[in-house]
Parts: structure tokens; sequence; C-alpha cells
């Protein structure tokens, strides 16, 4: 919440303000009403780009490439090719199992998705200068996606 819907909050909460106390109540009930719908909105919308595979994350910390700042990545892991693909996951030349994808291949998944779709950055500027909560972000949607597709591909084998 911000500063002006606490002081609304504690508005309501002053027990002799009479009308004044009972039309704040009913601002604050009509601002939390709108934010919650705002959330569900963006909830709905993040929910949708994961499952698609492709969106914009639109970061907490701007990177700089080629004396841009960079402030949203579009990324859209549905158009990487097969060589991209490994090129990330051999990225980290630890990783030991084949069914779940290392912070290191998340991130560079990631920023290889990330960087074919953002003018003016490329996957190295992304994996190098990406801030920490950024990252946090980027890696859960390649894991995501990763996770999601290797189901879906699983529906595509057949025994013939």
């Amino acid at each position: 919440m911000d500063n002006n819907t606490e002081i609304k909050a504690e508005a309501v909460l002053k027990p002799d303000a009479g009308a004044e106390n009972e039309n704040a109540q009913e601002k604050t009930i009509a601002l939390l009403k709108e934010r919650l719908q705002e959330y569900k909105t963006k909830s709905a919308e993040a929910t949708a780009a994961i499952k698609e595979g492709k969106g914009r994350l639109r970061l907490e910390t701007p990177i700089m490439a080629n004396d841009e700042e960079i402030s949203e990545l579009v990324y859209d892991f549905t158009d990487l090719t097969g060589m991209e693909y490994v090129a990330a996951m051999d990225s980290d030349p630890n990783a030991m199992q084949i069914f779940k994808i290392t912070y290191r291949q998340g991130l560079a998944l990631f920023a290889t998705a990330a960087a074919k779709h953002t003018e003016s950055v490329d996957s190295r500027d992304i994996m190098e200068r990406i801030g920490m909560t950024d990252a946090v972000e980027g890696v859960q949607l390649a894991t995501l996606f990763f996770s999601s597709s290797t189901r879906a591909g699983r529906l595509r084998i057949s025994k013939k």
C-alpha cells in the first residue's frame, strides 16, 4: 500500500469520526477493490505469458547495453532454435540431471530468449548485468517453460 492508502486506512479505524469515518471507509474499500482488481489483471497477464512462453519482464534494476539503458526485456522461448537451446543447456558444465535445469542453465536460456527479441542487447549483456531479483524471475520463467515443454513433448511421443 502507498502512504495515501495507509492514511485512509487509519481514518477508518478512528472510532468517533461519524459521517467522515463512514465516507473514509467507503473510499478505502473502493481503493482496495481497485488495487485488488489491478493485481488480478496483472496476475492473469503473467500467468498467460508463462503458459505461452513469451512476454515482457520489466526490470527492477535497468541494465546498460551499448550506452543504452534497458528497463524491459522481451522474451520468447518458443522462438529459440535447437542449437540455441543446446548452447544454453551446455552453459553449465556441472549440470548432471536431464530432467531439471540448473540456475546457470535457466539464466542462459532466459538471456538467449530475451536477447533474441530485445533490441541493443545480447545474451552476454543480460547474463552479466541483470540484477539479482530480475535474474530470479528470468530463471523461474525459464524453469517453468522447460518443465512445461518437457511434459508437453512427452505427449507427442508414441511407440509406433
